[in-house]
C-alpha cells in the first residue's frame, strides 16, 4: 500500500501548489468521472476541459465487470482540435478526434512492459534468464495481469486513478556483479535452475487529469522491495536486471484513418533524433546529432503524406529536464550523436531485428531508446522491405536495461551517465505526460516543432518547473 499512499500524497501536493505554479484555468474548466460501456467494455470514463475550454476524455478499461481479459489501461481517448479549410477559409471550426485501441494483442495504452536484460552464461550463450532457463516470456504485457483499481482523487479540479499489477522478473538467488567495462555478468552465470528465482515487482500506474490542461500525466512506480536474496530478509541490488517500457501500447491516433507513420522523433538524455523523409522506412535518413537541452520525449507523426490539413501526433514527454535530472537513464546506442551519413562515414553499420539481420539505414532496432516503429517495419520476405512503410503505431517509454543491478553509471554510446539502478527506497518512480495533438498549420510549416517537442523544450536546467507547461502539473515528480 506504500505505493498508493505515495501517489495520493503527490496528488495532494498538486492541489496545494496549483494556485501558484499552474496557469489560470478557463472559467468553466472541470474534471468529472463516470463509468459506462466504451468500445464494448466497461470503463472508468474521465472527462475534463482543456486549455481551450474543450472537452477531452480518457476511458480506462476496468478489471472484471464482465470484461474479457484484464483492465488497467486506456481503450479510447478523445479531444478537439481546430480544423482549417484552407489559407483563406474559415479557421474557427472544431473537430472531435477519436483515438481507439488498435485491434491487436498490444491494443490499448498505458500498461506496463519491461524486458529482462540479456545475460552472459557460463556455456557461452547470451539470453534472458526467463528464456534460457525457464522457457518463459521475459517481457509480458502488463495488460495481461489482473489489475486492482483505485480512485485516488475525484474533484472539480483534479482526478486520478491508479492500477496495481503484480509484475515480475527472474533473477539470481544471490547478488550478481556486472563488469562496468563490458556490461557482462561477472562471473558468468551458471545454467542450473536452482541458481535463479522469480521476483514479484508490483507496478502501480496512476493517471492524473487536471482541469485546464491538455495532457494527462501518467505516474509509474515499480516496487523492488520483494527482491530479497535467498536466506536474507532485506531487498538487495544485483538480483534482477531489467529495462522499463511503460507506459506502452498501440492506439489508432489519427482518428481511425490508420495511415502510415511519417515521422519518428525522440529526445533522450543527451541527444535529439528525427527521421527526415516521410514516410518512415528502414531506408529513412535520420539525424541523432543535436544536443537535447530540454526534457526527454518520444513521438510519432502521421498524416503528412496523405492529409491535406494537418498531421496527427501521439507522444510522451517527461516533465523534468533530461540531462542529469531525468528519473531514468538511457541504454547504449552506437548511432547516438551521429547522422545516418556521418555514422556510415565512420564505418558504422546498423541492423534490423529480423532473423536475417539485414543492414538498414535506420539505427539498429535494439539501439532505439524508446519502443517505436522499429519492430513494426516489415522484414523479409516482404517485397522491398527496406523501403516499405508501416501503419504500426506502437509507442512507449524507455530506459537502460540495468535497473535492479549494482551499477552506478552506464555508457550510452556518447558519454557515461549516473544510474540509480536500485533506489534506496526500493522503488523506481517516474512520470510522463501523454500528448495527443493535431498540427493545424496551413499550409504545413516544415520543419515545425510538434506539441511533444514544444512542451519538452520548456523544461531546461535553468527553468526546471515552467509555469505554463501543458501537462497535469508543472511540479517535478
Amino acid at each position: 500500500m506504500a505505493i498508493k499512499d505515495n501517489a495520493a500524497a503527490r496528488l495532494l501536493g498538486i492541489l496545494v501548489t496549483a494556485g501558484v505554479l499552474l496557469a489560470p484555468r478557463a472559467a468553466s474548466a472541470n474534471v468529472s468521472h463516470t463509468t459506462g460501456a466504451v468500445a464494448g467494455v466497461q470503463c472508468d470514463i474521465w472527462t475534463w476541459t482543456d486549455s481551450h475550454d474543450k472537452k477531452r476524455t480518457v476511458a480506462l478499461k476496468m478489471e472484471g465487470k464482465g470484461n474479457p481479459g484484464h483492465g488497467g489501461y486506456a481503450v479510447r481517448m478523445t479531444y478537439y482540435r481546430r480544423y482549417y479549410y484552407g489559407p483563406t477559409g474559415p479557421a474557427a471550426s472544431w473537430q472531435k478526434i477519436t483515438v481507439d485501441a488498435a485491434a491487436e494483442g498490444g491494443g490499448g495504452f498505458g500498461y506496463f512492459v519491461s524486458h529482462e536484460r540479456y545475460r552472459y552464461f557460463s556455456d557461452g550463450k547470451v539470453d534472458t534468464i526467463a528464456g534460457k532457463i525457464f522457457q518463459k516470456d521475459d517481457s509480458p504485457l502488463g495488460k495481461d495481469f489482473p489489475a486492482t483499481r483505485s480512485i485516488l482523487l475525484d474533484t472539480a479540479a483534479v482526478g486520478a486513478e491508479s492500477f496495481l499489477i503484480d509484475y515480475g522478473h527472474y533473477g539470481t538467488t544471490t547478488p550478481w556483479a556486472v563488469d562496468p567495462n563490458t556490461g557482462e555478468d561477472s562471473p558468468l552465470l551458471p545454467t542450473t535452475a536452482s541458481s535463479f528465482a522469480f521476483y514479484t515487482m508490483p507496478v502501480t500506474t496512476t493517471w492524473v487529469f487536471e482541469a485546464g490542461r491538455d495532457f494527462p500525466r501518467i505516474d509509474i512506480a515499480v516496487d523492488l522491495s520483494q527482491a530479497i536474496p535467498t536466506g536474507q530478509t532485506v531487498p538487495s541490488a544485483g538480483l534482477v536486471s531489467f529495462d522499463v517500457r511503460g507506459p506502452y501500447g498501440v492506439m489508432i491516433f489519427d482518428d481511425g484513418k490508420d495511415g502510415v507513420i511519417d515521422t519518428a522523433i525522440w529526445g533522450d538524455e543527451t541527444n535529439l533524433f528525427t527521421t527526415s523523409v516521410a514516410p518512415v522506412t528502414r531506408s529513412s535518413p535520420w539525424d541523432w546529432s543535436a544536443s537535447n537541452t530540454g526534457a526527454r520525449y518520444n513521438a510519432l507523426i502521421t498524416g503528412a503524406t496523405g492529409l491535406k490539413h494537418g498531421r496527427f501526433e501521439m507522444g510522451l514527454f517527461e516533465p523534468v529536464p533530461a540531462y542529469l535530472t531525468s528519473a531514468l537513464t538511457d541504454g547504449y546506442a552506437a548511432e547516438r550523436s551521429y547522422t545516418n551519413t556521418s555514422y556510415a562515414m565512420a564505418g558504422g553499420v546498423s541492423n534490423d531485428a529480423c532473423l536475417s539481420q539485414d543492414q538498414q539505414t535506420l539505427p539498429s532496432d535494439g539501439d532505439w531508446p524508446y519502443q517505436s516503429v522499429q519492430y513494426s517495419l516489415p522484414c523479409p520476405p516482404t517485397h522491398n522491405f527496406l523501403t516499405t512503410p508501416t501503419i504500426g503505431k506502437k509507442i512507449a517509454w524507455g530506459s537502460s536495461s540495468y535497473y535492479g543491478s549494482e551499477l552506478t553509471e552506464t555508457y550510452n554510446g556518447f558519454e557515461s551517465l549516473p544510474i540509480d539502478a536500485f533506489p534506496t527506497n526500493d522503488r523506481l518512480d517516474y512520470s510522463v505526460c501523454l500528448v495527443l495533438a493535431w498540427d493545424t498549420n496551413y499550409p504545413p510549416v516544415v520543419p515545425a516543432p510538434t506539441a511533444t517537442q514544444a512542451n519538452a523544450a520548456l523544461y531546461t536546467e535553468a527553468n526546471a518547473n515552467p509555469p505554463n507547461s501543458d501537462c497535469a502539473t508543472a511540479t517535478a515528480p
